[in-house]
């Protein structure tokens, strides 16, 4: 789960939106009152940051941002840049942040030249290529406001941005639109920002929604006409070819033996997988530690919670309340992640997003909606990573600190949790290496945006951003080196770990375990069902070679019932259920030749994107054909 995990959640949506509005900026602050004395001090650092103060204060802060992340591009450079696009060099990602965060701004005053400019640079220029369709928000909002009062002039003006966009990507694109639907959503996040610490980052979402917004939402009707007309079109003419995606199914064949695989997340419902299920011979369900590996009744895997080591349940179970009245909404947040707004499903979700008219009641949603996706998400991993494979047997690993937004909403683990995670993620290698583990999935991750955000809410612990980041960069390092330990522990286990949601480049941010390189250690990516990245994938060409299909998945939830979900993390589970029928049909293989026979017989993915989408045939053939009579099963060695 990528958010800090690899998350999949809703706030996600806004990281795609990259949307502007220039509208009547609100009163800024004033140093005196009317009878000339002296103002008193604000009780926030946000009373004084509104209307043109913050978007000076944005402005700013991206500008010295941009010094440091890419150096060449000055404010002379970029000016020449926006006029000249083809001189620019290619744009990192922090840098395009950034360049965003100044169209905002840009918008916001509105300067609305200057702001389409910067979304075509960064189209241009971009070196993660998904960003080539990014700021469609912007320029739609840019258009309706060249075109003058006439809305039938500002819907054509609006169709025609979005009719730029590839029909696979127009559903994602748009989703914005459909989200915010009233002022009290905007007040209600404005309200949710107010609450953490200043930085650049809680400073531009708050332009967004002071500032940006507010126009969209006034304007709503405009652009929703226009998502029908668009629409419309695409149903009139043949949708994209979908891309074929090879599986084999080793039900019955008698050349694969039985393989242990694992899944590392935040919990997975053993009941539904009592068949395949895999079982510890040194340990009996006796409250005693019998294999003497300092875990208690590690049957068929290991649960750990900060503080609590006991094995008693391999699921996260939310109480039965939050569980009937939240999970309902679990396909719906998928669809809208997917791009698909108009389902069913989706507009259940926006009725409740819509109803979350303050601060206290956005954060109640946001835990809620966490905990159903905790519960949900390894289930829906396991399944994906068993199928076609009747040989494998499931080790389960539950780490409720991998779902880091129970665990650590709005603060940041202490050292001594830290030690906690290490001790058990070693704990997880060792047992990996004793029960001979040869493939786990760990579909979780950790970024240091996300760290850096929930520090900011601990008001009182850090008194600017400098501490939250410096407290953040130890956290990650401690993470980063815990990984390292695990991964070397088990030397002969494949970990298969999702490149992340965030529409990043793995080794410019370092999301750990993704950016991290080791002989058993294989990152994934994930693709639409068209072969095209997905909208939300992390990605680096050196770092993230395979990807596979992570857009409306299938699989199970913990009640049983079939859910199509979305993310990296459902992409890796493919990939490691090729692993695993490739060790399955030849068990001499080593993490670092099942590696290559998967990245070597992978079809590229096409321009503009790199990389490529794992083939099981290809890669089963492969093995079938390569392995030697004596590693058959039932020979001799």
């Amino acid at each position: 789960m990528h958010r800090g995990p690899i998350r999949y959640g809703w706030p996600l949506l806004l990281a795609l939106a990259c949307g502007g509005e220039a509208r009547v900026e609100t009163a800024t602050a004033t140093t005196t009152t009317t009878t000339g004395e002296a103002a008193a001090e604000p009780s926030s650092p946000w009373e004084a940051l509104s209307g043109a103060a913050l978007r000076d204060y944005v402005r700013e802060g991206a500008t010295a941002r941009l010094a440091q992340v890419q150096p060449e591009v000055t404010p002379e450079a970029l000016n020449r840049w926006l006029d000249a696009p083809d001189e620019a060099p290619a744009l990192k990602g922090k840098t395009v942040e950034r360049l965003f965060d100044l169209g905002a701004v840009a918008l916001a005053s509105g300067e609305l030249d200057r702001a389409e400019k910067i979304v075509r640079l960064v189209r241009a220029k971009a070196k993660n290529r998904n960003s080539a369709y990014a700021g469609n928000t912007i320029l739609a909002e840019i258009a309706r406001q060249r075109a003058g009062a006439n809305e039938t002039a500002q819907k054509a003006a609006v169709v025609a941005v979005f009719q730029e966009l590839p029909r696979t990507r127009f559903g994602s694109s748009t989703v914005i639109f459909q989200i915010f639907q009233a002022p009290e959503q905007l007040q209600a996040n404005l309200g949710q920002i107010h609450q953490q610490l200043v930085s650049l980052e809680t400073a531009s979402d708050a332009l967004y929604f002071e500032q940006i917004l507010p126009g969209i939402v006034t304007h709503r009707g405009v652009f929703l006409a226009a998502i029908d007309t668009v629409r419309a079109a695409h149903a009139q003419s043949e949708g994209p070819a979908e891309y074929a995606f090879p599986t084999v199914d080793l039900t019955g064949a008698n050349d694969a033996q039985e393989i242990v695989v694992g899944v590392w997340d935040v919990g997975t419902n053993p009941e539904l997988f009592t068949e395949q299920l895999y079982t510890n011979p040194a340990e009996q369900p006796n409250g005693e530690d019998d294999d003497g590996n300092g875990q208690v009744d590690d049957i068929h895997g290991i649960a750990s919670d900060i503080g609590d080591t006991t094995n008693a349940d391999l699921l996260y179970r939310p109480d039965a309340a939050t569980l009937a009245e939240y999970k309902p909404f679990l396909r719906g947040i998928m669809d809208l992640r997917a791009g698909m707004a108009s389902t069913e499903a989706a507009q259940r979700v926006l009725s409740l997003m819509r109803s979350a008219d303050s601060p206290e009641a956005l954060e109640h949603l946001d835990v809620n909606l966490d905990a159903i996706g905790e519960w949900a998400h390894g289930t829906h991993v396991a399944g994906i990573l068993l199928a076609g494979i009747p040989q494998a047997r499931l080790a389960i690993f539950r780490s409720a600190w991998a779902g880091e937004a129970r665990l650590y909403h709005h603060r940041g683990p202490t050292d001594e949790e830290l030690a906690a995670e290490r001790a058990n993620a070693l704990a997880v290698a060792e047992f990996a290496e004793r029960n001979h583990v040869r493939v786990i999935n760990a579909s979780l991750g950790f970024a240091i945006e996300y760290v850096a955000n929930q520090l900011r809410h601990e008001d009182g612990v850090y008194s600017d951003d400098a501490q939250v980041m410096a407290r953040a960069r130890v956290i990650q390092a401690h993470r980063a080196e815990t990984w390292r330990q695990t991964i070397a522990a088990a030397p002969n286990t494949l970990f298969v770990v999702a490149a992340g949601n965030s529409n990043q480049d793995v080794v410019e941010y370092e999301p750990v375990p993704a950016s991290l390189a080791a002989p058993n250690l294989l990152t994934v990516g994930a693709v639409d069902r068209h072969g095209d990245w997905a909208t939300f994938t992390n990605s680096n060409a050196d770092r993230v070679k395979v990807f596979d299909f992570g857009v409306e998945v299938p699989s199970l939830v913990p009640d049983g019932e079939t859910v199509p979900l979305s993310g990296t993390s459902m992409a890796s589970p493919n990939v490691a259920n090729l692993a695993a029928k490739l060790f399955a049909l030849d068990p001499a293989l080593t993490p670092a030749q099942v590696i290559s026979v998967i990245e070597e017989t992978a079809d590229p993915i096409a321009e503009p994107f790199e990389g490529a989408i794992a083939d099981e045939v290809k890669a089963v053939e492969r093995v079938r054909a390569e392995r030697r009579p004596n590693r058959r099963p039932g020979r001799r060695r």
